[in-house]
């Protein structure tokens, strides 16, 4: 059951064929099995976990009308408060640090009665692609039976890892430059990022203020159906949130695609799955228009966006990096010294890069709805083997253009690891994103 989706998990607790408190231990105990090997919760709470099931249950006993997540797993990247567990973002300079109250987004999925397991993995403080933590360890991908030590992703690799090892059902992650998106790719699971400001962002730790995103990552596209009306409303209280007017997508969307993906930077299999992605909608008869995407430079945009990412982390981080400059690794120690000596210029320059994103999407608007792209330009890879640069290229156009973005798995057989497709649709599409039939297309 655990490996169900958590439409199919919501669906047997409404017919009583289980209940919260078996669902929630069959949970703990695969986590008590797998997490030593997996790392991917960095916190667990048992009892709380446990009491929350049962009061779950009380509620179903009693008659009380519930919604469909009342009862079902949710775990939390540990830079979201959780009330009473840690917030550590990753970073040593942040140990034993607990959060007094549930972040917005938290609170809300709480009040929907979801049964809230622990804290994950991740990035230290949320900058990259690999979840090789030097802090608390790296977290591996539970999909590489065959091959021992393979990435999730990340930053939110622990998200990803404990929804595709069935170790929750509902996983939140944070997007900066698709930091949800790109452990969904590399894990099998489906991943979303919204419309910048339609998920509040209050009570999370800040990686990119400006490109910031909290999204939800799961086992099918239909669960998604389920979690977004909970965690899409508005919060008044949080500056960057935004009252986004909803626009509709055709029922069938006419589908944007690169005709130039050689000249990308793709690797041969990833460019093979986007392929027969298309040749399949094109086969149930979509429409399909293809435009070249090599005059937008994918990588300098990126790079724009980790200049602004740095200088943000520098501000949210400014009282330890005073204090305790010799907990931040190696490697964030060098980033943050080098935007520290920058002028604000270069700043400044990063930004106009980054705004051009919109200029971009605004081209592909013109030749349809919805712009289908492979979500990483590789699949996982193992520890040890070099990071490519290029993993958020095709992921950061959307948090730069601040438009939602899902990704969801493509077919692959047994024991290779799974390509993923994004699509990217107009701001405010969210919902209509997720009503999209994927059937023929998509392993999810």
């Amino acid at each position: 059951m655990i490996h169900q989706d958590l439409s199919a998990q919501a669906q047997a607790l409404a017919e009583r064929a289980i209940s919260s408190a078996a669902l929630t231990q069959a949970v703990l105990d695969e986590i008590a099995q797998r997490n030593p090997r997996l790392n991917a919760y960095l916190h667990v709470d048992t009892e709380g976990a446990r009491a929350a099931a049962a009061a779950s249950d009380a509620r179903r006993a009693s008659g009380a009308a519930l919604g469909p997540l009342d009862g079902l797993t949710l775990a939390v990247k540990d830079n979201i408060d959780v009330a009473g567990m840690p917030t550590t973002a990753g970073m040593a300079t942040r140990r034993g640090r607990v959060a007094a109250a549930d972040a917005f987004v938290v609170q809300r999925l709480r009040a929907a009665g979801m049964v809230i397991v622990g804290k994950l993995n991740m990035d230290e403080a949320a900058l990259g692609t690999t979840n090789d933590n030097p802090h608390y360890g790296r977290c591996l991908n539970p999909l590489n039976a065959l091959h021992e030590g393979f990435t999730p992703g990340g930053s939110s690799g622990g998200s990803a890892a404990a929804v595709a090892a069935g170790l929750c059902a509902l996983a939140l992650g944070s997007d900066t430059m698709g930091s949800v998106r790109v452990p969904a790719a590399y894990c099998g699971v489906v991943g979303f990022k919204g419309s910048y400001g339609v998920v509040s962002t209050r009570g999370s730790v800040a990686c990119g203020y400006a490109l910031d995103h909290i999204g939800p990552l799961v086992r099918s596209v239909r669960d998604l159906g389920l979690v977004w009306p909970v965690m899409a409303v508005f919060d008044l209280a949080c500056a960057d949130a935004r009252r986004v007017p909803a626009t509709g997508l055709p029922a069938r969307p006419r589908w944007v695609a690169a005709s130039d993906m050689a000249m990308l930077g793709v690797s041969a299999d990833v460019a093979a799955g986007y392929a027969l992605a298309l040749s399949a909608l094109r086969e149930r008869g979509d429409s399909i228009t293809r435009i070249p995407l090599a005059g937008y430079d994918f990588g300098r945009a990126r790079r724009a966006g980790l200049v602004i990412v740095e200088a943000d982390l520098l501000h949210e981080h400014a009282a330890d990096w005073r204090a305790q400059p010799q907990n931040f690794s190696p490697e964030l120690s060098r980033l943050l010294k080098w935007v520290e000596a920058q002028p604000a210029t270069v700043c400044a320059a990063a930004q106009r890069t980054v705004a051009a994103a919109h200029i971009e999407v605004q081209r592909w608007w013109l030749q349809g709805d919805v712009m289908l792209l492979p979500t990483t330009p590789q699949s996982a890879f193992a520890f040890g083997d070099p990071v490519p640069s290029n993993a958020a290229d095709f992921t950061s156009i959307a948090n730069m253009a601040g438009v939602p973005a899902l990704s969801v798995p493509l077919p692959c057989a047994p024991g290779v690891m799974p390509a993923a497709l994004q699509a990217i649709g107009p701001h405010g599409s969210d919902a209509a994103l997720l009503t999209i039939d994927w059937t023929g297309v998509s392993a999810a």
